[in-house]
């Protein structure tokens, strides 16, 4: 869980990446819904997602094709799976 940051590098108030994530979750109509339940209520929560490879090519895929989830956020987002 972090902040996502602006264009100038500052942190975005009220702008908490695992919230973001979580929020996108639970509006999808796909997918594996108690998956995806699980990650948003871990997430929302401030907890580590602790995910298998599998697990992360999945979220990292969700990521990548969510339409709710902005540019700003995919970018910040994908970084933390481009660290593993």
């Amino acid at each position: 869980n972090f902040n996502l940051t602006d264009l100038d590098g500052k942190e975005i108030k009220d702008a908490n990446a695992g919230k973001l994530l979580a929020n996108s979750l639970i509006q999808q109509t796909k997918g594996d819904a108690v998956k995806y339940w699980e990650w948003a209520l871990a997430l929302n929560k401030g907890d580590v997602l602790d995910l298998d490879t599998s697990d992360q090519e999945t979220l990292k895929t969700f990521v990548k094709d969510s339409e709710t989830i902005t540019v700003l956020g995919k970018a910040q987002l994908l970084g933390v799976f481009a660290k593993k």
